[in-house]
């Protein structure tokens, strides 16, 4: 049985959660580059990363990325207000 316990944080600490974020991402990236192929995509190409460090890109992704503009508008629904009885 997992017990968990509420912590408390401060402003400071809530602040570091996305610094820490990414800093364990990058390690836990450099660690699976040492180790294995890595494919991961960056500045709208995929890329292959050998474990040599021998970066080969696999395909242009440019034409996958959608403006903001162009995705659907969310619709909301009016708010009908009943009456007092």
């Amino acid at each position: 049985m997992t017990a968990y316990s509420i912590m408390k944080a401060g402003k400071y600490e809530d602040d570091m959660i996305p610094k820490l974020a990414i800093h364990a991402f990058r390690h836990a990236f450099d660690k699976a580059c040492a180790v294995a192929t890595v494919v991961y995509a960056k500045e709208q190409q995929l890329l292959q990363r050998e474990v040599n460090g021998q970066e080969t890109v696999i395909r242009d992704l440019s034409k996958a990325y959608v403006s903001v503009n162009d995705l659907p508008k969310v619709l909301k629904r009016k708010r009908t207000q009943e009456a007092a009885v």
